[in-house]
C-alpha cells in the first residue's frame, strides 16, 4: 500500500504541472469543454497515478521494495562536522496542524450541505421539464445544485428569470456540481495546497464560461444579458454550488465578445505536455527516493526459504538506538577526497541483514548514488557496524531486514573551490 505522506506529495506535484500547463496553453482560449476535459483529467490522474508503479525507464534489476527505516544520515565534506539529518520540525505536529486543517474543511462542505437542506425547506417548488426551480423569500444570488435550481423570486423580471433558469440549467446538464463536490472533496485532503485552489477557481470559471455560452445560444440577446450579469444583486453564496454572481464578470464579457476559437494546435500541445510532464515526474520519482516506507504492524516475509522478514514484531535495536546509530555512523563515515576533489554528491541506500545473534551480515548497496566511489565508503562503513539486538516474531529472535541511508553532501567551501 502506498503512504499517505508519498501520495499527498506526488499528487499535488502533478496537480501542480496540470496547473502550469493550462495556464500557459489553454486559460485564454475558449475551448471550454476541452479545458474542463483537461483539467479534470489532470487532477484525477493526480489522484490515482501515485497507487501505479510504472517502471518506465527502469533497466536496473536491483529490486527497489526496501523498508527504510531510519532518517537519512547526512556525511558533509571537508572540516564541517557531519550531522544527523532530522525534519525540520517533528511529524508528529505536522501531523496535528494537517489533521486539524482537514476536520475544519470537512465541517466546512458539512455545514455547506446542511445550509443547503436548510434553504430547501423554506422554499416554493415548480417544476420546469426534468428539473425543480426552488423560489426562495429575500434576496439571494441565483445558484443550481445538481437538478436544483434556487432563485429569489422578488429579484428578477420573468424576461430575467428564464435567462438565469436557462444558465443554472446548464450547469446541471453538464453536471458541473459534480466537477465542484470532486473539488471540494479533494480540497479535505489537500487544503494547504495553493495549486488545488488555482484549480479549482479555473474549473469554476470554465462552468460559468460554458454556461454562458449555452444561454447566448437560445438566441438571447448578448446585450440584456451582459446587463442582467452587470446589475444583478449579489446574495448570500453557498462554496458547494454553482452560482450566477458577478465575481470575474469581466472574464465572461470578454470570453461572450471572443470567437470559439478551438485551436486543434493548442489543444495538442497542451496534450502533449501534460503526458510529458508525466512521463518526466513519473522517471524521476523512480529515480530518487521511492523506497517502501515500512507501516506499523506489517509482517513481511521477504524470503521464505532463508527466513528473512522486513518488519516484525519488535525490530532489531542498534545499543542506544537510531541517534546512536546515526552518530556512529556520522564518526566513522570518511567522506573519500577522490570525490569531494571531483565534487562528488549523492545518497546511498544500505541494505544489510541482522541475523538471530544481531550480527549484520551480508550487506548490499539497493540504491546507489551514482558514484561507485560513494558507494563503497557507504558500504564499508556499513561492515563495521557492532552487533545489534534482535528482533523477534512471536517471541522468538528471527532474521530481519535493514536500511540505512548514507548521504554524501559537500560543503559549501567544497563546492566553490577550484579542483
Amino acid at each position: 500500500m502506498i503512504n499517505y505522506v508519498n501520495w499527498l506529495y506526488e499528487s499535488s506535484v502533478f496537480i501542480t504541472g496540470t496547473v502550469f500547463i493550462y495556464q500557459l496553453f489553454l486559460k485564454s482560449k475558449t475551448t471550454f469543454t476541452f479545458n474542463r476535459f483537461f483539467l479534470l483529467s489532470g487532477l484525477i490522474f493526480a489522484l490515482l497515478l501515485p497507487f501505479f508503479r510504472l517502471n518506465l525507464f527502469s533497466t536496473s534489476s536491483v529490486n527497489d521494495d526496501f523498508a527504510v527505516l531510519m532518517a537519512p544520515v547526512t556525511i558533509v565534506s571537508g572540516d564541517v562536522k557531519t550531522l544527523f539529518t532530522a525534519p525540520a520540525f517533528k511529524w508528529p505536529t505536522a501531523r496535528i496542524i494537517y489533521s486539524i486543517g482537514v476536520m475544519l474543511f470537512l465541517i466546512r462542505v458539512i455545514h455547506g450541505l446542511i445550509k443547503l437542506g436548510f434553504w430547501s425547506r423554506k422554499a416554493v417548488f415548480a417544476r420546469h421539464g426534468r428539473f425543480k426551480v426552488a423560489y426562495l423569500p429575500g434576496s439571494f444570488s441565483p445558484f443550481s445544485f445538481f437538478n436544483l435550481v434556487f432563485i429569489g423570486q422578488n429579484d428578477y423580471t420573468e424576461e430575467e428569470i428564464n435567462q438565469i433558469i436557462a444558465h443554472e440549467i446548464s450547469h446541471s446538464v453538464k453536471w458541473h456540481s459534480a466537477d465542484v463536490i470532486l473539488l471540494e472533496s479533494v480540497l479535505i485532503f489537500q487544503w494547504f495546497n495553493p495549486f488545488v485552489w488555482i484549480l479549482r477557481r479555473n474549473l469554476k470559471e470554465i462552468h460559468e464560461f460554458q454556461a454562458d455560452r449555452a444561454v447566448l445560444h437560445q438566441g438571447v440577446s448578448p446585450v440584456n444579458y451582459k446587463k442582467l450579469l452587470l446589475y444583478q444583486r449579489t446574495g448570500a453564496r453557498l462554496e458547494l454550488v454553482n452560482s450566477f454572481h458577478k465575481s470575474f464578470i469581466k472574464k465572461r464579457f470578454i470570453m461572450m465578445s471572443k470567437n470559439n476559437n478551438t485551436s486543434k494546435r493548442t489543444t495538442l500541445f497542451a496534450t502533449i505536455a501534460l503526458l510529458t510532464f508525466f512521463i518526466g515526474f513519473m522517471a524521476c520519482n523512480q529515480t530518487e527516493e521511492n523506497a517502501r516506507v515500512a507501516e506499523s504492524g506489517e509482517v513481511l516475509k521477504s524470503d521464505s526459504e532463508t527466513d528473512v522478514y522486513d518488519i516484525v514484531d519488535q525490530m532489531p535495536k542498534f545499543p542506544g538506538g537510531d541517534k546512536a546509530l546515526g552518530m556512529f555512523l556520522i564518526n566513522n563515515t570518511n567522506y573519500p577526497d577522490e570525490a569531494v576533489q571531483n565534487k562528488l554528491e549523492g545518497r546511498v541506500y544500505i541494505k544489510f541483514i541482522i541475523d538471530e545473534k544481531g550480527k549484520v551480515t551480508e550487506p548490499e548497496i539497493v540504491r546507489s548514488s551514482g558514484h561507485p566511489i560513494l558507494d563503497e565508503e557507504a558500504l564499508r562503513v556499513i561492515s563495521v557496524l557492532p552487533d545489534w539486538t534482535p528482533g523477534s516474531l512471536n517471541g522468538e529472535a528471527v532474521n530481519v531486514n535493514y536500511t540505512v541511508p548514507i548521504n554524501f553532501q559537500l560543503s559549501s567551501e567544497s563546492k566553490s573551490s577550484p579542483n
